[in-house]
């Protein structure tokens, strides 16, 4: 079943809301994009003394141009802005000079437009340079500061994404969190130097651009969770190309075997109503359907008074759904041998987590149980659906079997509360590379 990802803002922050927040979700978003270094320590310090296993998102600021506002300001149609990165143009004609975050993206296409707040505000393209575009407004609306700026089919410089990311992450060091948001993710490679450099977090890369989605595959195979931003990866391609990417996404990410999180105003409209529009509940529908593990709410948490009855009302929703498995499922090599029974658990001793993937790869629907010496695997498997994860101690080659069944003895009622069988799967004859070579039908009566 899918899970809830609360972004925690400054309306959802304190001690009692948290406390609330925790009973349905055990995953939490701070944003980077928002708030001081002080109050996400303070905030994330505040979720792990609730409950200290629960894990917590730090979403990093990326290099998407945002706005940089003292105070909010009215727009209206016809209205002529220009947004510059720097100084300041001396240009006439101009109703509002609206300073950037960060430097504008290159084109690899010339555009007659650009948009704002994930595509919510419509522009039409004047005129632009190297430090400032110059837009008229298709629509009367009032912006708020951070607000992010989208130039259709935009390439970001790997360069400032690296050194934004690395520069960001040194400041963190107060913030207690267990994994990384990488927004506009482009290709590998900064997935790879992030991992290089912080080894122990979760790497959570964020496909929102057309770089990212033509190099999907490389990033989905180098990152443990993808999030998927419709807000902007519709900005950023099209509203047209936006249906067929998630597709291409979600089933690259499903295939192998990877956690997805849907992200971007799933339920928008219920942070001033009582129920979600009929477009929010065919989008859940659409995003259950290609197997997302974790529904993400951002504004619907972070700032609507109402987060609490979103979250029960989402909760209550995601409890009722029964997703049949619609995508094809691939097995190689030995796991073509595995038959994965509706009334049987299945218990993996594993030091990496790959023989986690194959079985995501086999059966969405699984129960696991899973075992493991590495901790970084251990909050990883956390988050997943359908999953119980126990960290042992260092996994003792010597004498594996008779490791595994006192790890399983121990954990016994907990193992068998749904069902009396289990399927056992580990590496018989650990060595490097090793995956899994061992499966073996096991009984609760056994222990």
């Amino acid at each position: 079943m899918s899970k809830i990802l609360p972004t925690i803002g400054p309306i959802s922050s304190s001690k009692n809301s948290i406390k609330r927040i925790l009973k349905y979700c055990s995953f939490l978003r701070i944003n980077g994009s928002h708030n001081s270094i002080e109050w996400h320590a303070k905030i994330s310090n505040r979720i792990k003394k609730l409950n200290k296993n629960a894990k917590i998102l730090l979403d990093i600021p990326g290099v998407k141009p945002r706005v940089n506002l003292k105070d909010e300001i009215i727009i209206y149609n016809k209205d002529k802005c220009c947004f510059y990165f720097g100084k300041k143009p001396k240009l006439n004609g101009i109703n509002y000079f609206i300073e950037l975050t960060n430097p504008l993206p290159k084109n690899r296409t010339k555009n007659k437009n650009f948009t704002l707040a994930d595509g919510n505000f419509n522009f039409k393209l004047i005129s632009r340079s190297k430090n400032f575009i110059i837009g008229s407004s298709n629509q009367n609306f009032k912006l708020e500061d951070k607000k992010g700026l989208n130039i259709p089919q935009s390439i970001y410089s790997d360069n400032l994404q690296n050194k934004k990311y690395l520069n960001f992450l040194k400041k963190t060091k107060k913030i207690e969190y267990d994994a990384i948001g990488l927004s506009f993710v482009q290709n590998s490679r900064i997935v790879k130097k992030i991992r290089t450099n912080y080894p122990k977090k979760i790497i959570v890369s964020k496909i929102e651009n057309l770089e990212g989605l033509n190099n999907a595959s490389e990033i989905i195979k180098e990152s443990d969770l993808i999030m998927i931003d419709r807000g902007d990866l519709g900005a950023e391609i099209g509203d047209n190309d936006l249906y067929k990417a998630i597709i291409k996404i979600t089933g690259e990410a499903k295939r192998e075997g990877k956690i997805v999180i849907m992200a971007t105003e799933n339920l928008q409209s219920m942070i001033n109503g009582f129920s979600p529009n009929k477009n929010e509940l065919i989008s859940l529908e659409f995003s259950l359907s290609l197997h997302s593990d974790f529904i993400m709410l951002s504004e619907e948490t972070a700032i609507s008074k109402r987060y609490y009855y979103i979250i029960k009302w989402l909760n209550n929703f995601l409890l009722k759904k029964n997703v049949k498995n619609t995508l094809k499922n691939e097995i190689y090599d030995f796991w073509e041998n595995i038959k994965i029974y509706d009334k049987s658990n299945v218990i993996i001793f594993t030091k990496k987590g790959y023989a986690i993937q194959k079985i995501r790869q086999a059966n969405f629907f699984a129960e696991l149980t899973v075992f493991t010496d590495n901790p970084k695997i251990h909050s990883l498997s956390q988050l997943r659906p359908k999953t119980s994860s126990f960290l042992t101690k260092k996994f003792i080659n010597k004498n594996l079997l008779n490791f595994i069944y006192k790890n399983i003895k121990r954990h016994k009622n907990q193992i068998f509360k749904k069902f009396n069988t289990a399927l056992l799967i580990y590496v018989s004859f650990p060595r490097g590379g090793a995956r899994a070579n061992t499966v073996t039908l096991i009984n609760k009566n056994d222990f």
